[in-house]
């Protein structure tokens, strides 16, 4: 999409409509407000639009009938079309009742470039029937730092030559099926060990080794056509070393330096830039509202990022007026912001498109199925533990869910008593006597559901929780098997377990490959992980 010409049609719409807008609508078009799955500010936004013209709107979770409903009401409101975001990075996940996929890790562990495609097929096919045409994929940055909090999953792996091509094919599978896809997080994230929801996350690469690896990631991005990049509310310090609170060096979202002449001049990118949420601490904790709003803008973002309204629209209104933003300047922004959404035909009232039949959801089922058995990956099985093959109906067994928030893995003992295992469950069990309680299962399987949540600040297995591991049950118990859904590197930290599987994702087909793996029913394949693991021999 992006660097691709127009057609005449769409230009003239472009151009017909930039003249036509007041500068309210000017301002309004900058701002990407959320709440897009909530009831009362879809009202709010329906009935106050003559007063704040928003552009654009991001919405989380929901089913295709509430997405539907609330985005057509959003847009039969607004005077020009809105851009409608969400979150679509390993299929359309936000989109409860559509096929889900394995997160992006596995996807990338299964290798598979026409998968890749299908998982962007699969997304840009839903959300389009919804409404949604911004994703918000594909996440490109990589998983430098093991102990970064939120690139983890959802980063398809740590090394560009396998990123690259996976990605290319996502960002295909989206845009040719007219949903725009946003490349992120610019300049790079998963270096630090903090998340830029909390806080500013800083990517310390020299400049070299940035271009080797980021810079190469997003220059493959901008040539396959990425529609638009996100920039993340992270410092690069090889770049611009200006510093802001406590020397902390200054975010992207704040630098002219990143956002304008590295992304904008330096690499050639002429697509749509926004920013991450604005309301980050990566970002907060450096400047407050106005002058938050107004650097944000400045430094070369098109679009603010759940900009709140009034506040914000307000804020740029005033600075226009006042001649500190330069109506060339903010003309730019939108003129970008139109194009982009006369190339996803919103300017002809395409905001919907039919349902995908049922042949189509059953072929995605298939392949988010091949997807999950083919991510499955036996790092240690130093005893031959796996697979399981003496287990018989009737066997008793014991899972144990080990998850720093309320996650579960249901889907697990379901597959095991569909197989006719007497299956009992603990999570986190924060017990010094769990070796004790295990001698009366046959198999023991103590699963990790730990991965990149925003504003956790960890992905290891930390607390109470891991008094279980007292006595060390595993090497007495003759069926005791670990495997992650999440994170991939917990032997970083727990080095001396024999039996130990990555599935590089907590979603139902994960939970069944695993099942499967366990029981010898699908082979664990034997190429290259998507990631080093240190800890494992593999790194």
């Amino acid at each position: 999409m992006s660097g691709r010409e127009l057609e005449p049609e769409a230009r003239q719409w472009v151009e017909s409509t930039l003249k036509s807008l007041s500068l309210e609508e000017l301002c309004g078009q900058i701002c990407c407000v959320g709440g897009g799955s909530d009831d009362s500010t879809v009202d709010y936004l329906a009935e106050n639009w003559q007063r704040v013209p928003v552009g654009g709107i991001f919405t989380w979770h929901g089913t295709l009938d509430d997405h539907r409903r609330r985005i057509s009401r959003l847009q039969e409101s607004a005077r020009i079309p809105l851009l409608v975001s969400s979150d679509l990075e390993s299929g359309p996940a936000s989109i409860v009742d559509a096929p889900q996929f394995p997160d992006a890790l596995a996807v990338s562990a299964a290798g598979n470039a026409e998968w890749a495609y299908a998982a962007g097929e699969c997304a840009a096919r839903f959300a389009r029937a919804c409404g949604i045409n911004w994703a918000f994929a594909p996440v490109v940055d990589l998983n430098l730092n093991p102990d970064n909090p939120i690139t983890n999953t959802r980063s398809w792996g740590d090394r560009p030559d396998r990123v690259i091509p996976l990605t290319a094919a996502f960002i295909r599978g989206l845009q040719e099926h007219h949903v725009a896809a946003c490349a992120k997080h610019f300049p790079g994230d998963g270096v630090d060990d903090v998340d830029q929801h909390v806080t500013t996350s800083v990517n310390r690469l020299s400049l070299e080794e940035w271009k080797r690896l980021h810079g190469r990631v997003f220059a493959a991005m901008i040539g396959e056509g990425v529609a638009t990049i996100m920039i993340g509310h992270i410092a690069l310090p090889a770049w611009d070393g200006d510093k802001v609170v406590g020397g902390i060096p200054r975010p992207a979202t704040l630098s002219r330096r990143i956002t304008t002449r590295l992304l904008r001049e330096e690499m050639g990118f002429r697509g749509l830039i926004t920013s991450d949420d604005m309301n980050m601490g990566g970002v907060a904790g450096c400047l407050g509202r106005p002058e938050r709003t107004l650097a944000i803008f400045e430094s070369g973002c098109d679009v603010l990022l759940l900009a709140h309204v009034p506040d914000d629209f307000e804020i740029l209104l005033e600075a226009v007026r006042s001649g500190r933003i330069e109506a060339g300047r903010l003309r730019a922004s939108v003129r970008r912001i139109l194009e982009l959404k006369a190339a996803l035909g919103l300017h002809r009232g395409a905001s919907f498109a039919p349902e995908p039949d049922a042949a189509d959801r059953l072929r995605w089922q298939e392949i988010a199925g091949k997807i999950a058995c083919s991510a499955v990956h036996c790092v240690r099985n130093e005893r031959g533990v796996l697979p399981l093959r003496g287990l018989r109906s009737g066997s008793r067994v014991l899972t144990v869910t080990m998850s720093l928030d309320e996650s579960e893995l249901p889907v697990v003992d379901e597959e095991l008593r569909r197989r006719g295992f007497q299956v009992d469950h603990l999570r986190n069990p924060a017990d010094f006597d769990f070796f004790r309680k295990t001698g009366r299962y046959d198999a023991v399987f103590v699963n990790f559901a730990i991965k990149a949540t925003w504003c956790s600040m960890t992905v290891r297995c930390v607390g109470p929780r891991n008094l279980m591991f007292m006595n060390a049950f595993y090497r007495e118990h003759p069926a005791a098997v670990f495997t992650s859904f999440g994170s991939p590197y917990h032997l970083r930290s727990l080095r001396n377990l024999h039996t130990y599987l990555n599935v590089y994702s907590d979603s139902v087909p994960s939970q069944k490959a695993a099942v499967a793996a366990w029981l010898g029913e699908i082979r664990s394949p034997e190429g290259t992980p998507p990631v080093r693991i240190p800890g494992s021999g593999l790194d």
